[in-house]
């Protein structure tokens, strides 16, 4: 797929900037912060400005949500028996707790199920994984970007100033509130920069040989997000007798590697952004494997 093929260019750019003397030490974490403080923000304001969702279509909603909280629960148990330190800990629950069901999702739906189906996609993404990046994304990066735990208020005041949070609750304010063109083309131009520097950055911290002890949870990342996930949707909706688009769209974004932004997370955050941008990189590469064969399975149950 085009939109593949372009993370990869984007990855490997970033990956050779870093043999450029003309790009300092720190570019990527001057980029992250970019994303954070404007990208990020003018994505949530024109992504969820607009909500609309009806009721017959609320499992596209929920079935993120489960696995985020699914995923909260797994990776607590987990880490408590490998004994894993916080910064671990809080990586892969947000690598394995959010998928790339955007940018990668959209054309993955629209090539193997067509582009009626993206209209199910957007409900997924926008109601689901976009809005729990801003939820999710934030609660584990305030709890887990400290090397002690912190308290109830710091939580609180982690979120209420993290820039993307602060932009979600002004877009469901002005929801009713029609921006003028030269304010949607401003956000439209700023949010756009947001993937290619995201990928960019991700490649020039991407380290294709990892240590042995990033090796587990790397793993464990790609196991759970794109194999064990999407089968547990799937077994249980089956069971729901949920059929059609929604069993479909619902299982294949679940399957989605992880969220290109989840990188940034955990990089502002202070956790494992070395296992958090391997993750991202070889879930990509993955994907042209995991991808094909949900959408043979899911083509045996129309």
């Amino acid at each position: 797929m085009e939109n593949l093929l372009y993370l990869f260019i984007l990855l490997a750019l970033g990956k050779i900037s870093r043999r450029l003397s003309a790009f300092p030490e720190n570019t990527p974490q001057i980029l992250n912060l970019f994303v954070i403080y404007f990208s990020f923000p003018a994505t949530v304001l024109l992504k969820t400005k607009n909500l609309n969702l009806g009721t017959d279509l609320a499992v596209l909603a929920l079935t993120p949500w489960a696995l985020m909280l699914m995923t909260v629960l797994g990776i607590r148990l987990i880490a408590w028996y490998r004994r894993w330190d916080r910064k671990t800990e809080g990586t892969v629950m947000l690598c394995t707790g959010l998928g790339n069901t955007s940018f990668l999702g959209f054309p993955a739906v629209a090539a193997f199920f067509g582009e009626d189906a993206l209209s199910y996609a957007v409900i997924y993404d926008q109601l689901g994984t976009f809005l729990g990046l801003a939820i999710f994304g934030t609660l584990v990066v305030s709890v887990y970007g400290t090397s002690t735990r912190p308290s109830i208020k710091q939580i609180i005041l982690n979120i209420i100033g993290f820039p993307p949070f602060l932009a979600l609750t002004a877009s469901l304010c002005l929801m009713k509130v029609t921006f003028p063109l030269p304010v949607i083309k401003l956000l439209e131009g700023v949010s756009a920069t947001m993937i290619p520097l995201v990928m960019f950055s991700i490649g020039a911290q991407l380290r294709l040989r990892q240590p042995f002890s990033n090796v587990k949870p790397i793993s464990l990342i790609l196991f759970l997000k794109m194999m064990v996930f999407p089968l547990m949707v799937f077994f249980c909706l089956t069971m729901m007798k949920v059929h059609g688009p929604v069993l479909h769209i619902s299982v294949f974004e679940s399957a989605m590697p992880s969220m290109v932004m989840s990188g940034v997370l955990a990089q502002s955050g202070r956790l494992n952004a070395e296992v958090a941008n391997a993750a991202i990189g070889y879930g990509l590469v993955l994907s042209f494997i995991t991808l094909p064969f949900f959408d043979l399975l899911l083509k045996m149950f129309p």
